[in-house]
């Protein structure tokens, strides 16, 4: 070991004697039965921490602990050597150095700006070094939605960004920082805040996709599931590298709220009440009915006409949310209520409720003068079914005006 003598040397003197350290070093790592005297050791630690607002962090950090050895076996040329500049002598028998590293090749300083701090003491047979670095990653997720307002089951773009910022401790004697190169999006979770969650692999720092809502208000939640590494090296004063990588993982997630799908109105049908009549004419023509429904016919009189009830559509109904039209809808009659009128039929149709299909037996013996017509009127029962799958029900009440006529026409 060098005592504080050392101080006398003349500078050229000093970097001989201290090209001899890197030989010791490095002879007993080549020397099985010396290495208990260099004892060199990184402990890298990691620590992972996540909020739920986006935001992430990853610590790393490494501690090198060595013990130069106190012989000489063989004399070994490295790629670095070490130079123990003395800085004082704090008390007896102690002394203080700064420690560079240098190339081999060139004698370039690779710690200029930042030599090892160490005491010695010329009592012990070793000395012991125990500097840290530190490095660090911090994480943010952007999660967004677009429209956040929207009608209801629109299709919406829901996109995820992971950002990165560095801050790294590196140095030539110690290192700790992130590997950069490692860091990845293992799986992206997303959870639409309707009850649907989806996975995805992991592509790239950014996610996106769509989901459509029912109506109501949603905070969509994104996790992302990364992982990486972690580096820690102390080099001994030879430039013999001692390192670990510890690998981490850490769940970041972040949320958009007040994301809106608008109501649903279901607007009902336009509906007005029609029929169709059918039955024999004087000279044995057979008259069916149409399918359409007319609110006002011509019937011969005297003769027994079945009246099919129609609805006549005039709007059918449809879905529209935050004033789109986002379904359409089909109107059928399930029934109808038959209101008393003039009726001359000798079976003619009681007042009453009866199926879609079973027609009005009606008959006027009278032709009414000028314009005038009888009102046959009914109450139709009808039921709307959207495109969704919705049903709704209404009724419809009015009459169809019948003229009576000398001769057979319809219309």
């Amino acid at each position: 070991m060098v005592d504080g003598s050392s101080n006398a040397m003349s500078r050229d003197s000093k970097v001989r004697w201290f090209l001899l350290l890197p030989i010791v070093a490095a002879a007993l790592l080549v020397s099985p039965a010396s290495a208990f005297a260099y004892d060199p050791g990184v402990a890298v630690t990691v620590d992972t921490w996540s909020s739920e607002n986006g935001h992430g962090y990853v610590g790393v950090k490494a501690n090198g602990t060595w013990a130069p050895p106190d012989k000489v076996r063989e004399r070994v040329r490295t790629e670095f050597y070490s130079e123990w500049q003395p800085q004082g002598d704090p008390a007896a028998y102690s002394h203080f150095w700064w420690v560079f590293v240098h190339r081999t090749a060139d004698g370039s300083t690779v710690n200029f700006d930042n030599p090892i701090v160490t005491f010695t003491k010329s009592t012990e047979p070793g000395i012991a070094i125990e500097p840290t670095a530190y490095g660090d990653l911090s994480l943010y997720l952007a999660v967004a939605v677009e429209p956040v307002i929207a009608p209801a089951r629109a299709e919406r773009t829901v996109t995820a960004e992971l950002t990165t910022g560095w801050r790294d401790w590196v140095d030539d004697a110690i290192s700790a920082y992130v590997v950069r190169d490692s860091i990845a999006v293992q799986r992206w979770t997303v959870d639409f805040g309707d009850g649907t969650r989806r996975t995805f692999p992991g592509s790239g720092d950014r996610l996106t996709t769509t989901h459509a809502y029912e109506p109501g208000r949603f905070a969509v939640i994104v996790t992302a599931r990364v992982t990486g590494q972690a580096y820690g090296a102390f080099f001994a004063p030879d430039g013999t590298p001692f390192e670990d990588v510890v690998p981490f993982a850490l769940d970041i997630s972040n949320r958009a709220s007040g994301v809106s799908a608008l109501p649903i109105e279901y607007v009902p049908p336009v509906v007005t009440v029609g029929g169709s009549p059918s039955g024999s004419l004087p000279d044995g023509t057979l008259v069916p009915p149409d399918a359409d429904g007319h609110a006002a016919i011509w019937w011969p009189r005297g003769l027994t006409c079945a009246l099919y009830v129609r609805p006549i559509i005039e709007q059918e109904g449809f879905m529209r949310s935050g004033g789109i039209v986002i379904g359409r809808a089909t109107t059928r009659l399930v029934g109808y209520r038959y209101e008393s009128g003039v009726n001359d039929a000798s079976d003619a149709s009681r007042p009453g409720t009866y199926a879609a299909a079973v027609p009005v037996r009606i008959q006027w013996n009278t032709p009414l003068p000028g314009k005038a017509a009888y009102p046959v009127r009914l109450v139709l029962e009808l039921e709307t079914t959207y495109d969704d799958g919705t049903v709704r029900t209404s009724e419809v009440d009015g009459s169809i005006a019948v003229t009576v006529v000398y001769s057979a026409v319809t219309n």
